[in-house]
């Protein structure tokens, strides 16, 4: 099976440089609930030309719906999932569950794939994503290649797998950073992650980049990627130029074709390929967590995590500019990222002036020195990196791309004696016809699908088209071609696209609006819950009355709540089930989930099942969601504010849990830290650094605590990582919300 290679584009002009450097798809997203907010992103108008773009070419593009959205944001989610739904992408890319629900109730046509932000990395997480409808999975990143391989071979035969195969990687553990929301409320699972994983750390062993990981290259394990039978391979970077985004493509399509062809070829076409990278501006490459010797050396604590080619040093600043000290060339057109010695982001800067003595130049070589005017601050003393170089012009291309047209929903139905089309507008053709029985070319729907899909109609498209077949019928192509031109004819004077269209997506969005304005059907116990304290072995809890929870390696007794790990490998399902099954059958009682995809692994069982952190559930819609799917009660995602925590409690479903006390982890990796037990910024923010069982975990010194919330079930003090009444305690969002 020949994979698809699916490209980043943060712009228009990225997707096209993607599509003609040889990309099968690419995967963008809007100005908003997108998980790459800094970059420019798309208007509605763009994305609608590069779809069309796209399908012309028999290309593909996914849109990128992956943030955690808020209640209060349900509004704005279902007009852009409305306008989504007449750009007809081939796919939503989404990690909140309540997202998925309002696609799947309201917007059932758009399909979806579950964003690596889902933090799906076993078979029980494609089992699940199955019955959700889910049609692809983007794996976690720090799964490794052998537990793909496994897993892979566990998976239900007709979900698609798409994995990582170049670039930038995040330090933690999918979809359970809180490491920027944490130092300000910029949410890397809202797509405005600062990265504080980039800066320089200080620790009883010395300074450096203690979390900041080298990027990704697979070039050389194309070949073992190949035969696991993926879908789909992945190229980060939406925050990229079409210069990289075109090389990237290139080089991977020009290894990727070589081999599928031979392994002969493969070897040939290899230093090419990887010739075309060296080109590109990013990171020292890494083979990241797919293999155990590059996860052991993935972070390297004196190399600064700046992204792009060292190119120079900022030798003086003004108001007007900087004078720059070159180390490699430097032309106009190139981008470049100035980095302070800190580690903190620093600004970008376009070069399109560069000026010595007086004289404009063109460019400057290693040695020289040049002043580039800017009106950006410009940190002193900062290193300077190319992060893209100077490329086409796309504006007179993008400005020259067609739109869509309106599209009709069509079922078709065909036996040997009649066939009959039913529009999405209620409208139906019929027509007796006298077809052979078929003999070695059976007739398919795809076929069918096919022809009315493809075929040209007055103001508007097929689409979705689903065709289905009674008995073995003969359908000749120009029989075929017939029937479609006389039901094209049929419809014309009884079809109105635009307004059709419109209506269509006004009936979804209203239902949408009913279902978030109708009240909440809380199902509340008839006295309130006892609250909760999460505790290791040998920790007594604060108060009596409190139920207990325990993970698992602390054997919790059938009184007490077992608390399932979020990651779970491929290879340790079979622990956890084991661990599932014991409990029952010892009288346990209930069980805390805290990943998706444990759900699958409690499939018929009798426990009843709660959630907690790090599952996020930040809606009232992500709460049905888990109703759907059996579970009795929630917790309340941790990043949420004082202001959405109480909307959220008082509209929620199920009873709602806060979480009040405790060191929640704010970033997990499987990478090797070269770092003591504390860590500190240079802004004086302290974490401690916890090692154990193959994870590294970050927690900070401060203890978080907030007071009860107005409508709330229960509360949850977590004494596993802090102790009762510590003094030094932060309230994280609580006050000023999350941004």
């Amino acid at each position: 099976m020949r994979p698809e290679l699916l490209a980043p584009a943060g712009n228009p002009a990225c997707a096209l440089a993607a599509f003609d450097a040889g990309a099968d798809a690419v995967y963008c997203g809007l100005k908003k609930f997108n998980a790459r907010e800094r970059t420019e992103n798309f208007s509605f108008e763009e994305m609608d030309k590069i779809i069309v773009c796209a399908h012309k070419l028999g290309k593909k593009v996914f849109v990128t719906l992956n943030t955690l959205v808020q209640d209060s944001e349900l509004p704005a989610l279902g007009d852009t999932l409305a306008e989504l739904d007449r750009l007809r992408p081939d796919a939503l890319i989404v990690q909140d569950s309540g997202v998925l629900f309002a696609i799947r109730k309201y917007f059932p046509d758009l399909r979806v794939h579950a964003s690596t932000q889902m933090g799906l990395h076993n078979s029980a997480g494609l089992a699940l994503a199955r019955e959700l409808g889910i049609k692809r999975v983007i794996l976690e990143r720090q799964t490794t290649l052998s537990e793909l391989e496994l897993m892979m071979r566990n998976k239900p035969p007709d979900m698609e797998v798409e994995i990582f195969i170049h670039g930038a990687l995040c330090c933690c553990i999918s979809g359970s950073c809180l490491l920027s929301s944490w130092l300000g409320g910029w949410s890397g699972n809202r797509g405005k992650c600062k990265q504080p994983c980039r800066r320089r750390y200080h620790s009883s062993s010395g300074s450096g980049f203690f979390l900041s990981a080298q990027d990704l290259c697979t070039l050389e394990l194309l070949p073992r990627i190949l035969k696991t039978g993926v879908a789909s391979l992945k190229i980060e970077g939406r925050l990229r130029r079409p210069d990289y985004v075109s090389r990237t493509v290139e080089a991977y399509r020009l290894a990727l074709d070589a081999a599928m062809e031979s392994p002969d070829a493969f070897r040939s076409a290899l230093p090419r390929a990887r010739e075309i990278l060296a080109r590109t501006c990013g990171r020292r490459w890494s083979e990241g967590f797919y293999t155990e010797g590059s996860a052991k050396t993935l972070v390297k604590y004196d190399s600064m995590g700046a992204s792009g080619l060292l190119c120079g040093k900022v030798l003086s600043v003004s108001r007007k500019g900087f004078t720059l000290s070159a180390m490699r060339r430097i032309h106009v057109g190139d981008l470049l990222r100035i980095q302070p010695r800190s580690g903190d982001e620093g600004p970008a800067v376009s070069v399109t002036a560069m000026i010595r003595s007086g004289e404009t130049l063109r460019s400057v070589s290693r040695g020289e020195t040049c002043f580039i005017p800017t009106d950006r601050e410009i940190p002193p003393d900062s290193f300077v990196y190319k992060t893209g170089e100077s490329c086409p012009d796309y504006t007179r291309r993008i400005a020259a791309l067609p739109q869509s047209k309106p599209a009709l929903p069509l079922d078709i139905f065909v036996s040997r004696t009649n066939i009959r089309i039913r529009t999405g507008t209620g409208l139906q053709w019929e027509k007796e016809i006298r077809l052979d029985e078929a003999g070695r070319h059976p007739l398919s729907p795809e076929r069918i699908e096919q022809e009315f899909t493809s075929a040209s109609y007055d103001g508007w498209e097929a689409g979705p088209v689903r065709c289905t077949i009674e008995g073995n019928p003969f359908l000749p192509a120009s029989v075929l071609k017939a029937l479609r031109i006389e039901f094209r004819e049929w419809i014309r004077d009884r079809f109105d696209p635009a307004a059709e269209a419109d209506h269509a997506i006004q009936t979804k969005l209203d239902a949408f609006r009913n279902a978030l304005n109708a009240p909440a059907e809380k199902q509340r116990p008839a006295a309130r819950i006892p609250d909760s304290v999460i505790l290791p072995r040998g920790k007594k809890a604060p108060a009596p009355g409190l139920t207990i929870i325990r993970e698992m390696e602390d054997e919790p007794s059938p009184r007490e709540e077992l608390l399932l790990p979020f990651f779970v490998p491929e290879t340790k399902l079979p622990e956890i089930r084991s661990a599932i099954r014991r409990f029952a059958e010892q009288g346990g009682k209930t069980v805390r989930i805290t990943s998706l995809h444990h759900l699958a692994l409690l499939k018929g069982s009798p426990l009843k099942i709660r959630t907690c952190m790090p599952l996020p559930v930040c809606s009232r819609f992500a709460v049905r969601q888990l109703a759907e799917l059996g579970v009795d009660g929630v917790q309340l995602w941790l990043e949420l504010g004082k202001t959405e925590l109480e909307r959220l409690a008082a509209a929620s479903d199920l009873p709602a849990e806060i979480y009040r006390y405790g060191r929640p982890v704010l970033l997990t990796t499987r990478a090797a830290i070269p770092a003591g037990e504390e860590i500190t910024d240079v802004r004086g923010n302290v974490f401690q650094v916890r090692k154990s069982g193959g994870f590294t975990r970050l927690t900070a010194k401060k203890v978080f605590s907030i007071p009860d919330i107005p409508g709330a079930d229960c509360s949850l003090t977590d004494l596993r990582n802090a102790d009762w009444n510590e003094s030094d305690t932060a309230s994280f969002n609580f006050q000023f919300g999350l941004q």
